[in-house]
């Protein structure tokens, strides 16, 4: 990055804005109300995501002004920023699925057009599964915005798993020419990292529906840009954001086979289960912190040496994973 002074001006105004939202947050229709399927107690301000969203959006185009990424970055930001608009509106007027999903698929596809798909590699071979891989990458990456919007259901969660795998990221490709990946990872780390200095448990603002969203695309994006130009591949990806990837789904499934509809609010995930039992949601977001970093990281850096291996190194992660998830009793 060339600018050494936008990143701590990008976190300042991070947090400033999330601020902010607090504020003006008072007597509106910004407040998160508890009920019964809520995992915090008071009326919070919601929609703290727009803060930083904003701020990323002004802060990218003026890093990528200056060391072009080799993509079109203002397409990438305005769809990226599309998506955390309608969860804005969602988070206000509660607009349901339909406009939401449609909307993420836009710009799922937008993304794709951009960045095309990764091969996948294996011992001895590189699968192209061509025109296939672009259905399967789509289902993912819708799939992963809206489980990083479900799994956003304790203070900090989300945050710190998304600065988790950013910086894996980063230490990871940092040797690989990976420039203007580098600079989207940092300036994304940096915004959090100003919203979460008021979310981490006790919770002064969620993100919501605008933050939660906008994360689950933009680290799509980093993956697309990872993965399509070589840097690392699927199965690092899968492995980092293991935790989520392995509660949201197993979860999810344990519901629809109860017959329950998907996209319901609920209280029935491995880590909201784990905070009514411990009592605490710091405990369970330092859990899941030392899962990611004690397992899942050195995981990560076995797949990103032997590529091949890939797979199997992201099934061994998701095990564990999956085994806890069950003995909780996720879903059910």
């Amino acid at each position: 990055m060339n600018n050494i002074l936008l990143l701590p001006a990008t976190f300042v105004f991070s947090f400033l804005g999330c601020c902010l939202v607090i504020r003006m947050s008072k007597g509106r229709r910004w407040l998160d109300i508890p009920n019964d399927r809520s995992s915090h107690a008071t009326p919070t301000p919601t929609s703290g995501g727009m803060a930083f969203v904003s701020v990323f959006c002004i802060a990218a185009l003026f890093a990528f002004r200056m060391e072009d990424p080799g993509y079109n970055y203002i397409l990438v930001i305005f769809l990226c920023f599309s998506v955390a608009i309608l969860g804005l509106l969602d988070d206000i007027f509660q607009l349901g699925i339909g406009p939401r999903i449609s909307t993420q698929a836009v710009a799922v596809v937008g993304i794709l057009a951009i960045f095309g798909i990764p091969v996948f590699p294996f011992p001895g071979f590189t699968l192209d599964l061509g025109f296939m891989g672009y259905l399967l990458i789509f289902v993912a990456m819708l799939w992963f915005i809206n489980l990083f919007n479900f799994m956003d259901g304790l203070d900090g969660i989300a945050a710190t798993e998304t600065l988790f795998i950013l910086l894996s990221i980063i230490w990871l490709t940092f040797t690989d020419g990976s420039e203007g990946l580098t600079t989207l990872s940092l300036l994304v780390v940096a915004c959090v990292s100003g919203f979460l200095l008021v979310n981490f448990p006790a919770a002064r603002i969620f993100m919501g529906d605008s933050g939660s969203n906008f994360l689950g695309l933009v680290l799509g994006v980093a993956a697309l840009i990872s993965t399509t130009r070589g840097f690392t591949t699927i199965w690092v990806w899968g492995i980092l954001a293991g935790v989520f990837i392995v509660d949201a789904t197993y979860t999810l499934v344990k519901r629809m086979s109860g017959g329950e509809t998907w996209y319901f609010a609920h209280r029935k995930h491995a880590y909201q289960i784990a905070a009514r039992h411990l009592n605490s949601h710091v405990r369970v977001v330092m859990f899941v912190l030392v899962i990611n970093v004690f397992w899942l990281l050195p995981l990560a850096w076995l797949c990103h040496r032997y590529a091949g291996w890939g797979a199997v190194l992201m099934l061994l992660a998701w095990l564990p994973l999956l085994l806890l998830a069950k003995k909780l009793g996720a879903g059910e």
